[in-house]
Formats: C-alpha cells, structure tokens, sequence
C-alpha cells in the first residue's frame, strides 16, 4: 500500500490511531469531561485526515485505570460516554472504536469493552475481553470472537491489548471473516519492543491488516509506550506513532488488495495452507487437526488444563487448598 496520504478512495479504507493520553480520573463528571475530548479528538482529525473512515481510541482511554476507584467509574452499554462518542461519529461521518472499562456486568465483575459505533452513531459491536491480563485487571472475561462488516464493506474484527498475545483469538478472528483486526490497548513499559513486534507477526500469520491504539503518558501506576500503529496484511508496518501522547497516524487500507491476496497468495497463504497441508503432494491437501493439544482442549478442558498446569505453574487458590490439604 502506498503510505503518506491523508486520502481515501472507494476501494480504500481510511484510518486512524491515536497515542491518547492516559486520563487520571477520579469521578463520572471527570469522565464525562474526558469523553467530551475524545469526542473532539475525532472531529479534530476528521478535519485534518479528510479520507478518515474510522478512527481508534486505546483501552482505558475513556475512564482510564484508577488502582481504588475502577469499579466507581464503571458504567452500561450504552450509556452517557457512548453518546457522546456516537454523536461525534454522527456528526463527522466516521465509525470510531472507543474502551469502556468497564461495563456493568449482572453476573459478576465488569466488562474491559471494545464498542465499535458506525457513521450513523449505531453501536455495531461491543466486544468483551476474553483474556484479562492477569494478575491486575479485574474484568470479567468474555466468551467470543466478533467480526462485523465495517465502512466500505471491510470486515472488522476486535482483540483488547492481552488479547492478542494469545494466537488463538487473531486467528479465531480472521476465519470469522476479519479482513482488519484492532487491537485496542494499554500497554505499559517494560513490553515496548515485544508489542511493536506482535502487531506485525499477527498481521502476517493471518494475512490481515492489524491496527493498534495504544496509550502514552503516565498515570497513578504504569508509564505507557505509544507507538500505536497500522500493519499492512504483508506485515509492513504503513503508520507508526512514536512515544508522545496524543499523536495520530493515518493509512489507507485498499479492500480489493487483501482479498486478492487471500484469494490468489500460494506459499505464504497461511490461512489456505492450514486446512490444506502439503496439497502439493497429496490432492487438496490434508485438512485434519494434527495438533493433540486443541483436540484434548476441545474434548476435554479439565484435561487441557492440568496439561497445561503441570507445563507452567497453578492458581494462587490452587496453591493454598493444597497446603490446607497438606495440614
């Protein structure tokens, strides 16, 4: 893709990522206030990026992470913060993917979101994380992948910063149609250079485009890298931010491109290739799972998890009902 336009086209998508900075919140009124600025955020660079089709906020950007109060500044879906949000996507004509952090959950902690508000100010996905990250965040997890047919006609699937360690989503992502997987994160130092990296290995191995926001700044705990960014399916990063907060990078993503790739690459069709292995030598290739740890996950997730458990380590609650066991 060529890089350094502020344009679209029909067949392209435009977008944005921004480095926001870390808000430090301490009530629903200051939220509220932060959401008002994130709302001019977008019609700030709709103005500047007249090709913008959609534009990505970072997780926490909405009520930020407050070590005590997180549970104070939660709220539902939709509520006051999402409308703000969907009038400034109504009213500059873009999507927008914005974080609730989080949303109130009936059956138990809350919900880390990715809600995703179309250029008519609809809420068109609100995505739960399925992997918090462990052991700080408090959210509930969620249960599934979710991919929607976003501006133009691209397939837009979503991950939440820890998400996208696990291969398993991106890739349960893509083969629900994702043409464009966001991921939404706040990512503190020391992973700076892990992070960068991922963004470009997911983008490859699925042969997707990958588009992180992530946070800069500092607030009462961890200090954010930025450095959000825009892969192309070829893994080339197209735009990068660097470590400011409150940068903004924009690309164009060309639809037609990625689905020819899909369509026509041969060797470096991952996705093709893993339901067809060595179709070069057997007719239409071998599309069994050879792999016996996904089976056992599938047909017995108790067992997946002792195999797993006896690779790395148990749970804090596993370690004291042993020694209460041992007593």
């Amino acid at each position: 893709m060529p890089v350094g336009t502020i344009s679209s086209s029909q067949d392209t998508v435009g977008i944005a990522v921004v480095n926001y900075q870390v808000p430090v919140l301490e009530s629903q009124e200051e939220v509220l206030e932060n959401c008002r600025n994130i709302a001019s955020f977008v019609e700030g660079t709709k103005m500047g990026y007249p090709g913008l089709d959609i534009i990505v906020f970072p997780e926490y950007s909405t009520q930020g992470f407050h070590p005590t109060k997180w549970n104070e500044l939660c709220t539902t879906i939709p509520g006051p913060e999402t409308d703000i949000f969907a009038e400034a996507c109504r009213k500059n004509k873009v999507w927008g993917v914005f974080s609730i952090t989080g949303e109130i959950n009936p059956k138990g902690n809350p919900y880390n979101c990715f809600v995703l508000i179309d250029d008519q100010g609809e809420i068109r996905m609100n995505y739960h994380k399925i992997n918090p990250w462990v052991p700080k965040e408090p959210w509930y997890p969620g249960s599934e992948t979710m991919v929607v047919e976003g501006p133009k006609g691209l397939k837009i699937g979503a991950n939440i910063c820890y998400d996208s360690n696990m291969p398993e989503i991106v890739r349960d992502t893509v083969m629900k149609g994702a043409e464009l997987v966001i991921r939404i994160q706040g990512y503190m130092y020391p992973s700076k250079e892990q992070q960068i990296k991922l963004a470009s290995i997911r983008a490859w191995e699925n042969l997707t485009y990958f588009a992180v926001a992530n946070m800069a700044g500092r607030d009462k705990v961890y200090s954010y890298f930025g450095h959000s960014n825009i892969v192309n399916f070829d893994g080339a990063i197209l735009a990068e931010c660097g470590s400011s907060p409150d940068e903004v990078t924009y690309a164009e993503l060309s639809i037609s491109a990625i689905r020819n790739a899909r369509k026509n690459w041969t060797a470096e069709n991952h996705l093709f290739n893993l339901t067809h292995r060595g179709y070069s030598a057997v007719e239409n290739g071998v599309a069994d799972c050879p792999y016996s740890f996904y089976k056992t996950w599938t047909e017995d997730p108790k067992k997946a998890k002792e195999i797993c458990e006896n690779l790395t380590r148990t749970t804090p609650e596993q370690v004291e009902e042993r020694e209460k066991e041992t007593v």
